[in-house]
């Protein structure tokens, strides 16, 4: 008869392995999240980098975008896991207005690209986690309407 997968064994000590194994994996995302906001800052900054590549070269803007996009996806992916939704929603909104290979971005992407970018800095300078009340509300709300209108 095979083993009942689903029934967590007991260890040595007589405590259940699956339940060990889940609080350590707790405790090792408690000690990540101490730490995301100065690691995913530099994240911010290499995607400060990128913009002011994509600035300064307008003909290999396309390669500079595609970096800022794959901040934002980090952002995005990661945000909610370490208490910053905020985070989350404005890297998804990067994300949107930086995927399109196709596009010819102008400066008003690339403002609007900083926009975003300012944004994040400030939630993780000012370790602002959560929701981040009616203000964050309104700040992901503006950010995401100004994306849909210009790429309408």
């Amino acid at each position: 008869m095979p083993a009942n997968s689903n029934k967590p064994d007991a260890d040595a000590t007589g405590e259940r392995t699956i339940s060990t194994t889940l609080a350590r994996a707790e405790a090792a995302v408690a000690n990540l999240a101490q730490d995301y906001a100065t690691w995913a800052l530099a994240d911010v900054a290499k995607a400060r980098a990128a913009l002011a590549a994509a600035i300064e070269d307008p003909a290999g803007r396309a390669q500079y975008v595609e970096a800022l996009f794959r901040v934002g996806h980090d952002l995005k992916g990661q945000g909610t896991s370490f208490g910053f939704p905020l985070v989350t929603k404005i890297g998804h909104s990067l994300c949107l207005l930086t995927r399109d290979r196709a596009r010819h971005y102008e400066s008003k992407h690339l403002d609007l690209a900083k926009s975003h970018l300012d944004a994040i800095d400030l939630i993780l300078t000012k370790g602002i986690k959560g929701e981040g009340g009616k203000v964050g509300i309104e700040l992901v709300a503006k950010l995401e309407q100004r994306v849909s209108e210009l790429l309408g």
